[in-house]
């Protein structure tokens, strides 16, 4: 990679991080462009050249945590059962539970929403769960969503796989 590619990513990087640690300091709201440019030690202009907007960088976070979900799930066989894909993506919700929370925080729940609705149409293991029966698939999606936000609320005390057993008792008929 040439440098000024290096460079360019250590300043994105930075400002990411900013926001995330800003983020855990005060409301998203609360945040200045300033403060972001500050704590990640670039200009203004690196900050324009880089992202629109405070939301823009959020929406660049939750396309990379939707870009692990996506690579831990299709590295599994195709005929694994569906409690055994379910604890993967449970697996990988755990370990990026912080960064979900700080979207959830932000009011980004529409977006996270959106991104899990756009990747359970797409993923090869809920085949039923297709672009031609999308009601299933955005139930399946929104009580995915909902019981997320319930399970790191209540500070994740159930494992991947009793999380997944729990999820699956309930959706199998729709899968």
């Amino acid at each position: 990679m040439d440098k000024r590619k290096e460079a360019n990513l250590h300043v994105k990087s930075s400002i990411v991080g900013a926001l995330i640690d800003l983020m855990k300091e005060k409301n998203f709201e609360d945040i200045s462009v300033s403060e972001i440019t500050i704590r990640a030690g670039v200009s203004r202009v690196s900050y324009y050249r880089n992202f629109d907007s405070k939301e823009d960088i959020l929406i660049g976070s939750l396309k990379d945590l939707m870009s692990r979900f996506t690579e831990e799930i299709n590295a599994i066989p195709s005929h694994t059962p569906t409690r055994r894909v379910m604890t993967v993506f449970f697996r990988v919700a755990r370990e990026n539970a912080s960064i979900f929370n700080l979207l959830h925080q932000a009011g980004m729940d529409s977006q996270i929403q959106e991104s899990l609705d756009q990747f359970i149409l797409s993923c090869s293991h809920f085949p039923s769960l297709d672009r031609r029966r999308t009601y299933p698939a955005y139930l399946f999606s929104g009580a995915l969503f909902r019981l997320l936000i319930r399970w790191y609320s209540g500070g994740m005390t159930e494992n991947d796989t009793e999380l997944s057993n729990i999820f699956c008792q309930y959706m199998d008929g729709l899968l």
